[in-house]
């Protein structure tokens, strides 16, 4: 059959039910074919312009290209109003032990921020070693901190009768103006008992919303405590809070006379009142007061106020995600029962467990002087072993209470380091010995609640005690146990003149800490460069009670009490000369042998511990090597010894038995002390031992045929 277009137009039209398709079928074709023609015209005219861009683009990355010539410069932000690296300032009164209860707030505000941050802290003496301690040590990207020692201040502000909880310390706010410097124009003045739930920034940018009258930034107070007239002292309304402060310096420094206006507010009020309760807050409040356009408001989100009868559900109503600042402003802090208080709880507790390592990471950068980094090979056979040495370990001194003053010039402090759980130990310990005690404790964040408690709430014996310093030492995970690092720390922060060196896990005889003054005022160690040794023994019994005299230890000798490690390493003590120390009753001499690690008394001025040696092994030797490189000598006490009892072998000495690995770095870290310790002190002591030759010999080959492949 022949088909053609004629016929087939001929057979369509012959059938009339086809018409109506076909016209709607003609007219949607013409409708698509002119959208295809205008889609065409739009595409032209974006082609267009993407090729102006491209083209602009090409003629700038030429002009980079040429400007640096290959090398690439990281752009610097300047620290400037409104910029990411616009410096903030923040003011904290930390005097006492502040340190301890400001650590929440300080995690919370660093894990908002994103600016630069500079910490002004106005401190007594105690907690000015422990603020810097602690801010040396965190080593913070983009954060600095000035100390502003008052103590010889706080007899400005002790005149005022004031019975807030917080004694004098609570009115040191009322010095700002005077103890910052001149230089330093704005500042946001906290307390510190708050929950920062955003970036501080937000605090900052509100200068700028101040008019040239408003000299101070404030929230108000959530409370109706000023409304009782007749017994609260004179404020705006409800008053205001001080927890949360922006303090515009410049603008006080030349528009008013602060301290007559303060001093003004107090004696115009304090016959009547007596005193005040909320120490700064009443006499700020008393002075806006009289001079209401002082003060710029701020909203209530930024100071949440958890006190007992407070009105801050009226500011943040159903919805907590509208808090930024939570403020803990009543006597009970934390445990305050009010709504929503649990809630808030909760985000305080997620800050006090926070890893304050997390921290560290640098944010973006801000100056041109970078932090400085060590370069280590990561084929380094040793490389944890290296970082100990380098590492800084965030740590907090006299973290509880402690109040001890040396009696004499022959005074002598226990120095210990051990890691959580070894605090049973610890308090063991401290039943036997009566004097001051240095303790570096390592552990992490989420630790320190479950130490406090152990402290303040099991262990009657260690909380009736003033006169121990815990230091905290918080992990790293990339190192081993920096054992050397906790003994330098304990030993730096003792205040007697001599130090007693021993470990955690041996009980002192009965008396000890008399027998040892009375010993240092006999033998006079320090000026002839003397070391006392205190013999060392053991027992394998896990309940018997350690021997408390040396007629006790005789009688144990052949049964149950040895000397110490005398099977496993008997090159550790046998220097001692345990046979001629049973029937001595006087000092005497003993050489420096190899391996020999007593525990001494020594003048505080002994040399600090080498870090290198972490976790297992030499780390005590390497103490006595050096000693003896010095020209110490070794004395040992007839009278006086201590009891090692048995537990658990630690994770690095597993490690040590079961990795060759760890024994060949410690043969290689040991050559290289022993090659520094020739150097520094122009000595020689014993070759190594065929052993640790064989160890030497396989990390020396193991490092050369990493060499090979690197």
């Amino acid at each position: 059959m022949n088909i053609r277009p004629k016929n087939v137009l001929s057979c369509l039209l012959c059938r009339p039910w086809l018409g109506v398709p076909l016209g709607i079928w003609i007219g949607v074709s013409f409708v698509y074919y002119w959208w295809l023609v205008s889609r065409i015209n739009v595409l032209e005219t974006q082609n267009e312009a993407f090729k102006s861009q491209l083209k602009l683009s090409q003629n700038v990355m030429k002009q980079i290209s040429v400007v640096s010539d290959t090398t690439y410069h990281v752009p610097v932000i300047p620290d400037a109003v409104g910029t990411l690296c616009e410096t903030i300032h923040i003011a904290l009164v930390c005097m006492g032990k502040c340190t301890r209860n400001i650590m929440p707030m300080l995690k919370s505000l660093l894990q908002h921020r994103q600016n630069p941050i500079h910490f002004h802290f106005i401190v007594d003496s105690s907690s000015l070693q422990t603020t810097s301690k602690l801010f040396d040590t965190w080593d913070l990207p983009d954060v600095k901190y000035t100390c502003y020692n008052a103590q010889n201040r706080l007899s400005q502000v002790r005149w005022i009768p004031n019975s807030h909880y917080s004694g004098v310390y609570a009115l040191v706010k009322l010095l700002f103006p005077d103890i910052l410097p001149d230089t330093l124009q704005q500042v946001i003045v906290l307390d510190s008992d708050l929950t920062f739930l955003c970036d501080v920034a937000e605090l900052w940018n509100m200068f700028r919303n101040m008019s040239d009258d408003q000299l101070i930034g404030l929230v108000e107070n959530e409370s109706n405590w000023y409304f009782d007239t007749a017994k609260r002292w004179p404020a705006l309304g409800r008053g205001y809070n001080t927890g949360v402060m922006l303090l515009d310096l410049n603008k006080i420094r030349t528009n008013i006379d602060w301290t007559t206006l303060w001093h003004s507010a107090i004696n115009e009020n304090i016959e009547r009142l007596k005193q005040t309760t909320l120490a700064d807050q009443d006499v700020i409040n008393a002075v806006l007061k009289k001079n209401p356009t002082f003060v710029h408001n701020i909203s209530c989100q930024y100071n949440v106020q958890m006190s007992t009868k407070t009105l801050a559900k009226g500011c943040y109503g159903e919805d907590r995600n509208n808090v930024k600042i939570i403020h803990w402003n009543s006597p009970s802090k934390y445990n305050i029962r009010t709504r929503d208080a649990d809630y808030f709880k909760s985000i305080h507790l997620s800050y006090v467990n926070l890893d304050g390592n997390l921290l560290r990471e640098k944010l973006h950068i801000c100056s041109q002087i970078e932090p400085v980094t060590y370069k280590i090979s990561h084929s380094d056979l040793c490389l944890s072993f290296r970082a100990a040495q380098r590492v800084k370990l965030r740590t907090h001194l006299y973290y509880m209470e402690y109040a001890y003053t040396d009696i004499n010039n022959f005074d002598v402090t226990l120095v210990l380091q051990l890691s959580m759980d070894r605090l049973q130990f610890l308090e063991r310990l401290v039943k036997y010995w009566e004097g001051p005690l240095s303790a570096a404790i390592y552990l992490s964040d989420c630790e320190v609640t479950k130490f406090e408690s152990f402290i303040r709430d099991w262990s009657d014996t260690l909380s009736s005690r003033r006169n121990i310093g815990y230091h905290l030492v918080f992990k790293q995970d990339s190192v081993h146990y920096p054992v050397n690092y906790l003994r330098n720390v304990a030993l730096e922060n003792v205040n007697t003149p001599y130090v007693f060196l021993m470990d955690v896990d041996f009980v002192p005889m009965a008396g000890l800490y008399d027998h040892l003054r009375n010993a240092i005022k006999l033998t006079n160690p320090y000026a002839q460069k003397k070391c006392l040794v205190v013999a060392a023994f053991e027992t394998q019994r896990y309940r018997a009670s350690p021997p408390r005299n040396k007629g006790a230890l005789r009688a144990r000798l052949a049964a149950d009490v040895a000397p110490f490690r005398a099977r496993e390493w008997p090159r550790g003590h046998r220097a001692t000369n345990y046979t001629r120390w049973i029937n001595a009753d006087a000092p005497y001499e003993v050489e420096w042998q190899s391996d020999y690690e007593p525990y001494l008394v020594v003048h505080r001025s002994v040399p600090k511990y080498d870090t290198r040696f972490s976790g297992f092994g030499w780390n005590k030797v390497s103490h006595s090597v050096e000693l003896r490189a010095q020209g110490y000598r070794a004395v040992v006490l007839p009278g006086a010894f201590v009891v090692h009892t048995p537990h658990a072998p630690s994770h690095d000495i597993t490690a040590f038995r079961a990795d060759p690995r760890y024994r060949i770095c410690l043969a290689l870290l040991k050559q290289e002390f022993m090659d520094d310790l020739k150097r520094k002190y122009n000595v020689t002591f014993e070759e190594p031992s065929k052993q640790e030759s064989i160890y030497l010999g396989q990390a020396k080959s193991l490092l050369l045929n990493q060499n090979d492949k690197g």
